[in-house]
């Protein structure tokens, strides 16, 4: 009986990890499909996309020096995509 019960429960407990790793997968895929792709440089209206913050309070965090990834290109302020969602990631503004 004792065997019985042990097969039984090895037998759910298996099942019920596929069940748990297959949900895990499918949410994880569903998830990056949601996500918008940026190019590796994004333009203030971009970055305000991913940071939360206005283009007004991006464009004075840069006169500041207080927001990572950002460079001038033709007269253009552009942001380093993966700088930005690290710095945002560790504590700068999220999306809302």
């Amino acid at each position: 009986m004792d065997k019985d019960f042990s097969s039984l429960f090895s037998s759910l407990e298996e099942l019920l990890r596929k069940i748990v790793e297959d949900a895990v997968a499918e949410a994880l895929k569903r998830n990056a499909e949601e996500l918008p792709r940026y190019p590796e440089n994004v333009s203030v209206a971009q970055a305000s996309e991913i940071t939360g913050y206005t283009r007004n309070s991006l464009y004075q965090m840069h006169s500041r020096g207080t927001i990572p990834g950002a460079k001038k290109v033709g007269g253009k302020l552009l942001f380093e995509t993966a700088i930005l969602k690290k710095w945002v990631e560790e504590g700068g503004r999220m999306i809302e």
